[in-house]
This record gives structure tokens, C-alpha cells and sequence, in this order.
């Protein structure tokens, strides 16, 4: 049997099966799990900055592979699943524009600032990282930089998805979440796949995850709306709502994206917002960096706002912390827009 591939729309471990439950649960203690429930230690963002995380191990992801395909061929005996924690799970979530590998950026051309985009994200080390604008040869070249994570996610399909199209992956660290399920739709009268090559709407890309150390269950969806203001927009907002009112009640769910919409002012920051879902920025208990998300690939302006990417969350959820990560070296920035970091607690569902 070969191992799945990182990117293929899965639905691998269904929880509520005993026997792949009980692989799950089998599994926890082979992973070198480093946040496990709780509160996060005092460190907060410095710790974030200053720990990176361990690569995995070959051996590990064969533990990886023969569980998930066994546990649906009955390989493993049925037992009662333990029930999940009743601890909260602290993560950390990153949303990124990392700005597509053909845009003519001049000396801010791809290959010019590819690994300070992967070093950006190993340093802030975040369990979920939403992308946005990027394309194939930035994500091999991310899954390769990146081994700690894996992701899901297609190409939207625009021009046959050749050239400049775009997907919009979720990467996750394997080590902690599994996607039970994961998929993309597209935000147009037809959610499914396109059938026309030039006519194509953006897209979301979602997964649910199952939480290797507490056994609980978060969603998590990923999009990047239309530069055209006004009711496209708005349309997009309102669907993204529908998916996440059919989900179940009390459900963890995380929505992040560049949304190309100013939040707290736009008609599509309202929409987005009027449904139940919350903006990190302002219900966090401690906020860093500026209200404002979109840079030319240089620092932020004195006194200039605008926050164009956004992380939202299900009532559920407590927000620890958000920051906007203005990180650069030597004068260059990794992408045209800051990524934005969300510390989150949630609790047991």
C-alpha cells in the first residue's frame, strides 16, 4: 500500500467508529506531542520566537500510515473509546498571503524571499497555517522545507489551473491533528468544481480536525476573497456562514483568510461577522503589531490602518492572544502581506 499524499481530499479516521477511535487513541502516545492542553506556559510570544519544533522521523510517519489503513479494514479490535479530555486546547493559528510565486515583484520575486517565508512560519511555529495565492511550486517547496506539517487543499482552477491560479491549503502539524475530512467548494452558485476554464470563483478550502492529545474536534476553513469589492464579496461571506451554521451545535470553528475587505468598516467584514463568528483581533486579551495586514512587501507605515486578513472564531472559542507578525531580514519582508497569529484556547466540546 502506498502512503496518502499530503494535498488529497481525505476522509481517513472517522471518530466515531470504535476501532479507528481506538487507533487514534493508540497512536497519541507514539507522537512527541509538545502542546498538549492546557493554558499555554508564561513564555507566551517569546516562546514562540525562540522554539522551534523537532522533524519527524521515518519511522513515525510508517506508524502514521499503517494505522489509518488498517483501522478501516478492521485491523484493529473494537473497544470503547476513551471519551474526550475535558481540558482545553491551547492552538496557534496562522493565516498568510505569502504573495504567488508569479507576480512581477521585482527583487521581491519568489525565489528571493522563499525561505524567509518557511523561516517565518517555523519561528512562529503555528499547529494550523491557512495560505493564500499560493501555487504548486510553493507548496512542494513549503512540504519540503516544512516537513513537521502536512496539508490539504486543490488548485481553484482558473486557466485549467496552469499558470496564475491558485490554492488556498491548510497546513497542519501532523503530529497533533489529523484530518478526519477535508474538502474545498467554490464560492459561486455552484460549489462544486468549475466547468470553464476562465469563468472560476475563488474557493474555501475546510478540514475537521481530530486533536491527537484531547480527543476533540475543531474546524477549520481557509479562503481568499475577490479583490472586487462590494456584493461578490458579500455573497462569499454569506456562504461561508451557511457551511458553518450546518455544522453541529456548539462546534469549534476557525475561519481565516485575506478577505481583501477592511475589517470593522467594510459591508463584508459585517456580513462575515453577523452570523455568530467572532474577529480575533478585538476579543483577544492581549493584541501586538499593527491594525493593518497589507505592506508592498516593506514596513508598516506610521498611522496607516487596515486589516485585510482576518482570523475569526466560533463562540466557543477564547482568544488568547493575536498578533500581526511584521518579521523581515535584512530589510526584506517575506511576503506583501504580514501573517497574522492567533493564540487560541478552546475548550472541551
Amino acid at each position: 500500500m502506498s502512503e496518502p499524499k499530503p494535498g488529497e481530499v481525505t476522509a481517513l479516521l472517522e471518530a466515531s467508529n470504535n476501532g479507528e477511535q481506538q487507533a487514534l487513541d493508540e497512536l497519541a502516545p507514539l507522537m512527541r506531542i509538545s502542546k498538549t492542553s492546557g493554558v499555554p506556559s508564561a513564555g507566551g510570544w517569546q516562546d514562540a520566537e525562540d522554539h522551534g519544533r523537532s522533524r519527524r522521523g521515518e519511522s513515525l510517519r510508517a506508524s502514521l500510515v499503517t494505522i489509518a489503513l488498517l483501522a478501516p479494514f478492521g485491523g484493529l479490535s473494537a473497544q470503547t473509546p476513551e471519551q474526550p479530555s475535558a481540558d482545553p486546547i491551547a492552538i496557534d493559528v496562522m493565516t498568510f498571503n505569502i504573495r504567488t510565486s508569479l507576480g512581477r515583484d521585482g527583487e521581491n520575486v519568489w525565489p528571493n524571499r522563499k525561505e524567509l517565508v518557511a523561516e517565518t512560519i517555523e519561528r512562529f511555529d503555528p499547529d494550523i497555517v491557512g495560505l493564500q495565492e499560493a501555487l504548486s511550486e510553493q507548496i512542494d517547496f513549503l512540504e519540503t522545507e516544512l516537513p513537521q506539517y502536512r496539508w490539504v487543499g486543490v488548485d481553484r482552477g482558473l486557466n485549467g489551473g496552469i499558470g496564475l491560479s491558485e490554492a488556498t491549503p491548510i497546513f497542519y502539524r501532523y503530529e497533533e491533528l489529523v484530518p478526519i475530512e477535508s474538502g474545498t467548494f467554490w464560492l459561486s452558485d455552484d460549489l462544486g468544481p468549475p466547468s470553464r476554464r476562465r469563468r472560476v470563483s475563488r474557493i474555501v478550502t475546510w478540514a475537521r480536525f481530530h486533536h491527537l492529545a484531547t480527543r476533540q474536534q475543531i474546524y477549520a476553513f481557509n479562503t481568499h476573497f475577490t479583490l472586487r469589492r462590494g456584493q461578490r464579496q458579500v455573497e462569499s461571506a454569506e456562504r461561508i456562514n451557511e457551511r458553518v451554521a450546518a455544522l453541529p451545535p456548539g462546534s469549534s470553528v476557525i475561519v481565516m483568510g485575506d478577505f481583501n475587505a477592511v475589517a470593522e468598516s467594510s459591508r463584508t467584514w459585517e456580513v462575515a461577522t453577523s452570523q455568530g463568528l467572532r474577529d480575533a483581533w478585538l476579543i483577544a486579551g492581549e493584541r501586538r503589531g499593527p491594525p493593518l495586514t497589507s505592506n508592498g512587501f516593506g514596513p508598516p507605515p506610521e498611522g496607516r490602518e487596515g486589516r485585510i486578513d482576518w482570523v475569526l472564531v466560533s463562540d466557543p472559542i477564547e482568544v488568547l492572544a493575536v498578533a500581526t507578525i511584521v518579521h523581515s531580514a535584512d530589510g526584506r519582508y517575506p511576503s506583501d502581506h504580514y501573517p497574522v497569529l492567533a493564540k487560541l484556547l478552546v475548550p472541551p466540546g
